[in-house]
């Protein structure tokens, strides 16, 4: 708290102890920074309950922020992973395509080598 120069109080001695004597213009002026000093310290309490708050908030947002960063590196892996079944899964069904025609060649072929002996024997 700052007096002025001219809101010097008279000190006087009591009994051996000393007093400060103001008149009534320093002992408003008092009064007023002793309520602004209420005021001041009532002001710090908020403040104080608002910076506790943006820091339980901060550090929420960072948990979440590291879960879902998680999350993100986990989907890309399971994306990863059906991209590559999917790739296996494709190259399995190429085999059984070609297996297929193989098949069907093949019996065809049979079958046409089938035909050619049964009409050599019925030729014969």
């Amino acid at each position: 708290m700052a007096i002025s120069q001219d809101l010097k109080p008279l000190v006087q001695n009591i009994d051996d102890q000393k007093y400060f004597c103001f008149t009534i213009k320093q002992s408003r002026f008092i009064a007023k920074q002793l309520e602004s000093g209420l005021f001041q310290d009532s002001i710090i309490d908020v403040m104080k309950l608002r910076s506790f708050r943006w820091q339980l908030l901060t550090q929420k947002k960072d948990t979440i922020i590291f879960k879902l960063e998680d999350k993100v590196e986990n989907l890309s892996l399971v994306h990863q992973n059906d991209e590559e079944q999917i790739k296996e899964l494709n190259l399995t069904i190429k085999k059984q395509n070609r297996r297929i025609k193989r098949n069907k060649f093949e019996r065809w072929f049979f079958g046409g080598g089938l035909l050619v002996l049964t009409g050599i024997i019925i030729a014969k």
